[in-house]
C-alpha cells in the first residue's frame, strides 16, 4: 500500500482519483479551494449568464464514499525531496511515497507584474466575481455620471489578449452590452458602449486555421467587438492602456494575454520551459525524481509527434487516467504503454449562437459548431443538478435574452497582488 499526495483538485487530479480510487492505497488530495471549478465556462460567470454554484462542486462530496482519500483545504509552501513530505501553509507535513502535481497555471505580465494591479485576469472563481462586479458597477456608474469623458470611460472595455479567454469574454460581454441591458439605462444607450479586442499577433486564437480565425473574427465584429490586431500594448496604468497605436482610457481592463505555469513548480529544481513548466520524462516524472510526477497545465509534455501538448482539460483529463494505471499497476514499468494523446479536437464560442471547432480534420463553424460546444461542455460538467440548471440559464440567457445572475452585492473589488 502506497502514500500517494496530489496537489490540485483541477481536471488532472480528479481525473487520477476517479481512477485509481479502487486501489489498494492511500490517497491525499491538497487544494486551496473546497471545490473543483469548471473552468471552460468560467467566463461565464464574469458575465452574468451563471453563477458560481453552476459550475462548481464540492470535492469531498465527490469522494464521500472513498475511506482510503483524504480531502485537505490547505496550500503547499514547499517540497522536500530528500525526505518524501511537503510542507502545507498550515505548517503541516505530510510524508509521500507518491506525489502527483497538477496545480494548473497562472498569467503572465511579460515582466510587467505591476500591470496586474490595473487590470483583471481570468483563473478563479474570485476574478470571475470581480469581473463580473466590475462590468455591472461600470453600467451603474455610467448611469448617474454627467460628464462625458468620464462616463466614456466606464462604457470601455479592453481586452486584452485574442486567445479562447480573450474571445470568449469579448464576445460575451457584447452580448451583455449591446443586447441583454439594451433600454435599461436612460443615462446612455447601447450603442455608445465600446468592447475592444487587443491582439499583438496578426489573427485571433492562432491555434485554428486562417479560415476559422477569419470567421470567428467577422463573428464578434457582428456582436459590436472592435477588434484590434497587430496591436501591442505597452504600458496598463490606473484606467488607461496604452499600446503602440493609441491610448484607451477605460475603467474596465482585462487581462487574457499570456500563461505561465504556477510557481509550486519552482520548488522542484528542475528543468522547465519558458512558460515555466517542468520539463516532464514519457511516464510524466521529472529527472530529478522518479516518485514525482507533474501533468496538465504545469507540465511540458512532448506527444509522440514532437509537439508540446496544451494545457488544455481533455489533455489533463488524458494524462491523470494514465498516471492512475501507472502507479496503481502491477505491470512492470518496461510493459507501460507510453502516453498518446488522444485529440478528439478543440472548439471556441464566438457568442450569438455561433461558435469555431475542429474534429478530426473537420472544421465547423458557426451554429452547428455552437451546439456542439454547448453538447460537449455539458456532458463534461460535473453532477446532473449542473448540467440541468447550466441548460436552463443558457435557454433563459440566449434564448430569452434574460441574464439571471446580474447581481451586485459585494462591496469593493479585489485587486490582484502582484505576481
Amino acid at each position: 500500500m502506497s502514500e500517494i499526495v496530489i496537489i490540485g483538485g483541477g481536471f488532472g487530479g480528479l481525473s487520477f482519483l476517479k481512477a485509481a480510487r479502487k486501489t489498494n492505497n492511500n490517497f491525499t488530495l491538497i487544494d486551496k479551494t473546497n471545490h473543483h471549478l469548471f473552468q471552460p465556462l468560467l467566463y461565464q460567470v464574469a458575465t452574468a449568464v451563471l453563477s458560481p454554484a453552476d459550475i462548481t462542486v464540492p470535492i469531498r462530496n465527490l469522494f464521500k464514499n472513498d475511506k482510503n482519500i483524504n480531502v485537505l483545504l490547505d496550500e503547499v509552501v514547499d517540497i522536500n525531496q530528500q525526505n518524501n513530505s511537503i510542507s502545507l501553509k498550515s505548517g503541516n507535513e505530510i510524508n509521500y511515497d507518491k506525489l502527483l502535481i497538477s496545480v494548473g497555471s497562472s498569467y503572465s505580465y511579460f515582466g510587467n507584474n505591476h500591470w496586474s494591479r490595473y487590470s483583471l485576469g481570468l483563473k478563479n472563481l474570485n476574478d470571475a466575481l470581480d469581473i463580473r462586479d466590475n462590468i455591472l458597477k461600470a453600467f451603474e456608474k455610467a448611469e448617474n455620471e454627467q460628464k462625458g469623458d468620464i462616463k466614456l470611460s466606464y462604457l470601455n472595455f479592453v481586452i486584452i489578449g485574442g486567445g479562447p479567454t480573450g474571445v470568449e469574454l469579448a464576445g460575451s460581454i457584447a452580448e451583455l452590452a449591446y443586447k441583454n441591458i439594451k433600454n435599461e439605462y436612460r443615462n446612455f444607450n447601447s450603442n455608445e458602449i465600446n468592447v475592444y479586442l487587443v491582439e499583438a499577433g496578426p489573427a485571433i486564437l492562432s491555434d485554428y486555421s486562417k479560415e476559422l480565425s477569419v470567421k470567428a473574427s467577422k463573428y464578434l465584429q457582428k456582436l459590436g467587438v472592435s477588434i484590434r490586431l497587430n496591436e501591442k500594448v505597452l504600458n496598463i496604468e490606473d484606467k488607461k492602456v496604452i499600446t503602440d497605436k493609441e491610448i484607451f482610457q477605460t475603467n474596465n481592463i482585462i487581462w487574457a494575454a499570456g500563461n505561465k505555469a504556477n510557481p509550486l513548480i519552482d520548488k522542484l529544481k528542475t528543468n522547465v520551459d519558458n512558460f515555466g513548466r517542468a520539463i516532464v520524462n514519457k511516464d510524466f516524472s521529472i529527472n530529478e525524481n522518479n516518485s514525482i510526477y507533474v501533468i496538465g497545465d504545469a507540465a511540458n509534455y512532448k506527444n509522440n509527434d514532437g509537439k508540446t501538448l496544451a494545457g488544455i482539460a481533455p489533455v489533463a483529463i488524458q494524462q491523470g487516467r494514465y498516471l492512475a494505471k501507472k502507479l496503481t499497476s502491477h505491470k512492470p514499468t518496461e510493459k507501460m504503454k507510453t502516453f498518446k494523446y488522444k485529440d478528439k479536437g478543440m472548439m471556441a464560442t464566438i457568442g450569438g449562437f455561433k461558435a469555431i471547432g475542429v474534429i478530426g480534420s473537420l472544421q465547423i463553424s458557426g451554429l452547428v459548431a455552437w451546439l456542439f460546444w454547448s453538447l460537449i461542455h455539458l456532458v463534461y460538467l460535473i453532477g446532473y443538478k449542473s448540467k440541468l440548471i447550466v441548460l436552463i440559464e443558457w435557454i433563459f440567457a440566449y434564448f430569452l435574452n434574460k441574464r439571471g445572475t446580474r447581481l451586485i452585492y459585494r462591496e469593493n473589488i479585489i485587486n490582484k497582488s502582484n505576481n
